[in-house]
């Protein structure tokens, strides 16, 4: 048991660095502490492709926010994409920006798949998206739907490494 045990953590381990490096990567960045990722759950992002740095959001992409404080939001330019708290809904939104009002320090934001904008003030906004993923949220999703079965697969396969183990350590043949 000892050895399957071994092989369990050492599975563990790295399938974690790996995916460290990878979130690292996506992130464009290496300072993980001022990011924030998310799952896009609506199609209001899911337009036309664009030439902006991020083009497009389609439902169920992981993204990638980088986290903005103080003077950081006067980078933000027109055509990028922040998350912002919303007076019209609950919880972060991410939408384009479509104008900036420097007098009133305002966006004005728009999905790329919405017909109304909203004006943001400045001190609403949370982050800028800088990366988009549609595979990562696709397996972010799978994996968060159906996670006591890969618990259940992953500790069938522990035993039976360990069943196997036992008959090679104990065969008289």
């Amino acid at each position: 048991m000892k050895r399957a045990t071994i092989v369990v953590i050492t599975a563990i381990v790295v399938v974690v660095l790996i995916a460290v490096g990878a979130v690292m990567v996506f992130n464009k960045s290496p300072d993980l502490l001022n990011s924030e990722f998310c799952v896009v759950v609506t199609d209001s992002m899911d337009g036309e492709p664009t030439e902006y740095e991020v083009s497009t959001i389609p439902v169920n992409s992981l993204i990638a926010v980088h986290k903005l404080h103080g003077d950081d939001v006067k980078s933000i330019k027109v055509g990028d994409v922040i998350g912002f708290r919303s007076a019209l809904v609950v919880g972060n939104v991410h939408h384009r920006v479509i104008a900036i009002d420097e007098e009133k320090g305002t966006f004005t934001t728009k999905g790329d798949n919405a017909h109304s904008t909203e004006t943001v003030p400045f001190g609403n906004v949370e982050g800028k998206v800088v990366n988009v993923s549609h595979w990562a949220g696709e397996a972010v999703l799978f994996i968060k739907q159906n996670l006591l079965f890969i618990i259940f697969v992953l500790v069938m396969l522990a035993i039976m490494a360990e069943a196997f183990s036992y008959l090679l350590r104990n065969w008289k043949g």
